[in-house]
Order: C-alpha cells, then structure tokens, then sequence
C-alpha cells in the first residue's frame, strides 16, 4: 500500500501548489497579458516550449557588444513569447545563459548563429551597474535550471531570470507587470533598453 500512496501524492501536492498559487495571484496569473495565459494559449494551440528549432545561420555582427548587454534568440512557434532564448553579454565573446541540460553556464556568443531571429540590447544603464549585474550571473553559474522557475527565491533559474535578477539587485527593474515569471520578451520591450541590431524573421 505504500507504494501506491506515494505515487498519489506528489501530483496531489502539486495540484494543491497549483491551486494556492492561483488563488493567492489571480489576477496576475489570469491577465491577458501575463506569461500564464500567454503558455496557456500557446499550449492549446500545439506550441510547447522554446519553439521549432531550425538550421540557420545568421550573419549579425557582435562587434561593438559591452558588458552588460542582451542577447535575445527567436525560433518559431515559441510557447512563450516571440523570443525563445536569452542572454547576458560578459565580454570577450562569451554569455551567461541557462540551458536544461547545462543549468547556468558560460558559452560562446556565436552558438546565437543558430537563431533565424536575434536581436542584441544595450541597457540603459551605468557602467558601473551593468559590470555588478555580470558579477551576480557569474556568481550563479554551475546552479540549478528550471524552465518554469518563479521570479521569487534564487535556487533555481531559467535563461531571462538569471538576466532579470541580476539587473533587479542593482536596482533596475525589467519587469512592469509584476508577472511571477520573466519571459524573453520583457527585454525587448522594457524602456531600459535600446535595440543595438536585429538580423532576421519568423
């Protein structure tokens, strides 16, 4: 009998995580806009996900990148938005990034070539701020990747949290939805940013 009642309770629990979670943040959770229906949507409609990867290879120049700046990625039929990836830019052609399969992680930026879409971003910010924020992501590499993690807490992340936390802490704040996750797109359209160059489409 043990057996089976183990088997039940742990998507009980997490149906009743489920449930608090709805109650105590529905209006968040319920907005057109928010992450939630935007995964909702997306899943009716058969996109789960970062998207439908494709071979590309696009031609953007990283020439020019500091510091500090974000680099986005777009597949499509992405679940979560139109951009799929991100990435903070810590100099010397490398980016902190988190992948399933890796958790947080440095890499090469030009692994961003596979994208058909990508978009690079200045932050608006000062020097100063933008070289604390690289000190915080690299503080969390090595740690663990979550798909779904909440903005809350710092034990798990995703590939836009690590960026948004980073850039939180230093007092620069991405998110003006106060939404319970941070999805790639919130990049793109925060006033903190300008667009440095965009190569591609969907």
């Amino acid at each position: 009998m043990k057996q089976p009642f183990n088997l039940c309770i742990f998507p009980f629990l997490t149906l009743l995580a489920f449930m608090f979670i709805l109650i105590t943040n529905y209006a968040v959770v319920t907005s057109p806009q928010g992450a939630a229906s935007i995964y909702l949507k997306s899943a009716l409609s058969g996109n789960i996900g970062y998207g439908n990867p494709q071979k590309a290879h696009n031609s953007i120049s990283f020439a020019g990148l500091e510091p500090g700046d974000i680099i986005l990625g777009a597949y499509p039929d992405c679940a979560y938005g139109y951009y799929s990836h991100a990435a903070l830019y810590i100099g010397a052609g490398e980016i902190i990034e988190g992948y399933a399969d890796l958790g947080i992680t440095v890499r090469s930026i030009e692994h961003f070539r596979e994208y058909p879409k990508i978009c690079l971003l200045r932050v608006e910010a000062d020097q100063a701020v933008k070289l604390a924020a690289v000190d915080y992501a690299r503080l969390q590499v090595n740690e663990l990747f979550y798909p779904v993690a909440f903005k809350s807490g710092e034990r798990a992340w995703n590939c836009s949290k690590i960026m948004w936390k980073a850039y939180q802490r230093q007092g620069l704040d991405f998110d003006n939805t106060r939404d319970l996750w941070v999805p790639p797109d919130v990049f793109y359209n925060s006033p903190h940013v300008t667009v440095i160059r965009e190569w591609g489409q969907l």
